[in-house]
């Protein structure tokens, strides 16, 4: 290489470099795990399942961290409080069914506050079932929860740090915590504990370094399967974020709407870095880097091994967008194009989406001739001569809620007995296994008594947020499997299962100019 192309092409990488050094500035997912913000997809007590939990700190700092929960229809908080954990720490607990009421145990003596260790166990609660959706606690059976740092601990006034670092195995003093978001009497000024005095007391900005996972249990069913929690980094620069982020316990705050840092990085697909432009919300810019125009994943419903696939797909800042209460009353927001109608018969915001193909593992996929107009079995390609294809079969359906459920096969879930389930029958296409996409951006302005979309109607594009079509979305997919009893004299069960996280595409908005991917020195 002579010089000046090889001048071009060290500037180029210094280039790249710096895109990325600007991105830490960002909100952004990081692709190895660690963050400020853990965004768990699903949990579910339905079916005989029970939901395991996980978080690891990292680091060498002790952390606030705020763990809350939500209800899959409309993200309503059914529970919360504070987690403090020592350096290295990792702090497990599991949610279950009791009676109806899904419930939270932890045995583990890592400081939260109230001190659940000591409690037992700990029901979610109704009292945020205010939206004109179903009062009863059976809508919180399934949704999604988060975890986000609020600060780092230290020693400076209080010796909190101190208080929340394990010694022998349990913290040194998690009553000096609760104590310090007591009132005793609520009568007497100035007796409060230091935090509610002042939640900056021994609290500095929050240095990330957390990871989790869940698994999803049947014991019924010999069933286990996990799934790893979404990490997002550059969240918050500061504790005197937008919203204070040491909030006190019980409170719906810190959210995903309390960072200070507005903008946000993604990967396009060929390799660019997209920053965001200035958003004037937190949660805009870690919607941000959910914001997908398609997700993809493979299914099985083979009857050999009687399997069984289900897609979870989670909007997990959708009740910023769509519901007043959240949004200070303007939902609409785009890229979300239906508000929570509390009026209606059954509750709900949907989102029209398109199953855009659906795919056997031979590449066969559903097809109508257009020619003949006659359905005929699905065929593999190149066609016969003579016989013309539509590549695309579209069908258009609703999601409705903030978490929902899509079964293949026999319309029902089998595997996490969800409620806001929708269903494809693969089957009927002669498909046992194959994979799938799902489209988020383009959606049908009209479609026929068929439900396909008319080749005559007009496609309207979603709104983009940011520069993306699309909507923010994570999620996975779930496959289980039966091989009866197996072994030496037949007395093992064999039952299996696996989780894989959805693939997706980004696409920018048709004003947006091209990005060239970064140029290898």
């Amino acid at each position: 290489m002579n010089r000046k192309n090889l001048t071009a092409a060290v500037l180029a990488g210094l280039a790249g470099a710096a895109g990325i050094v600007g991105s830490a500035q960002a909100v952004n997912i990081n692709p190895d795990g660690l963050g400020q913000v853990l965004v768990y997809p699903y949990y579910t007590t339905n079916g005989g399942n029970f939901t395991l939990l996980s978080v690891v700190n990292t680091s060498e700092d002790a952390k606030a961290v705020k763990v809350r929960f939500m209800e899959g229809e409309n993200t309503r908080e059914v529970l919360d409080f504070n987690l403090y954990m020592s350096m290295f720490d990792v702090w497990t607990a599991a949610i279950y069914d009791d009676n109806g009421t899904p419930t939270l145990e932890t045995q583990d003596t890592s400081c939260t506050v109230p001190y659940l260790y000591m409690m037992g166990p700990q029901e979610f609660l109704p009292f945020a079932l205010t939206d004109g959706g179903s009062t009863d606690i059976a809508r919180a059976t399934e949704g999604h929860f988060e975890m986000i740092e609020m600060g780092t601990l230290v020693d400076t006034q209080e010796g909190s740090a101190t208080a929340a670092t394990h010694v022998m195995g349990e913290p040194a003093d998690c009553a000096q915590l609760v104590a310090a978001w007591t009132d005793p009497d609520d009568t007497v000024a100035g007796d409060e504990g230091y935090w509610l005095q002042n939640p900056f007391t021994d609290m500095e900005a929050p240095s990330g370094g957390l990871f989790g996972g869940a698994a999803i249990v049947n014991v019924d069913n010999a069933t286990m399967v996990s799934y790893d929690a979404t990490a997002i980094n550059g969240f918050a620069t500061d504790v005197f974020a937008s919203d204070i982020l040491h909030q006190e316990p019980g409170s719906v705050l810190p959210s995903l709407n309390s960072g200070d840092v507005y903008t946000g990085t993604v990967f396009l697909d060929n390799g660019a870095t997209q920053p965001s432009p200035a958003f004037t919300r937190g949660v805009d810019a870690v919607s941000y880097v959910f914001m997908h125009d398609q997700i993809m994943n493979e299914y099985t419903t083979e009857v050999g091994t009687m399997g069984a696939t289900e897609w979870v797909v989670t909007f997990p800042t959708k009740h910023f967008y769509v519901y007043d209460a959240s949004n200070g009353g303007l939902s609409p927001l785009a890229p979300f194009t239906s508000e929570w109608d509390a009026e209606a018969d059954a509750p709900e915001a949907c989102e029209v989406v398109l199953l855009d193909t659906i795919w056997d593992r031979e590449e066969q996929t559903f097809t109508d001739p257009i020619v003949t107009g006659e359905p005929v079995p699905p065929i593999v390609s190149p066609a016969p001569p003579g016989v013309i294809i539509d590549p695309d079969p579209i069908i258009p359906f609703e999601l409705c809620f903030e978490t929902s459920v899509i079964a293949f096969g026999d319309g029902t879930s089998t595997i996490l007995g969800s409620s806001n389930v929708h269903t494809i029958d693969n089957t009927e296409l002669g498909f046992e296994s194959g994979w799938a996409r799902l489209e988020l951006d383009d959606y049908p302005h009209d479609a026929n008594e068929n439900g396909q979309i008319d080749p005559d109607e007009e496609d309207l594009s979603r709104y983009d947020l940011g520069g993306l079509n699309g909507l923010p979305v994570t999620g996975f997919a779930v496959s289980t499997f039966q091989n009866g009893f197996l072994g030496a004299g037949g007395n093992t069960i064999g039952n299996y299962g696996g989780i894989y996280k959805h693939k997706a595409t980004r696409k920018l908005g048709s004003d947006q100019p091209p990005v060239e991917p970064p140029v290898e020195p």
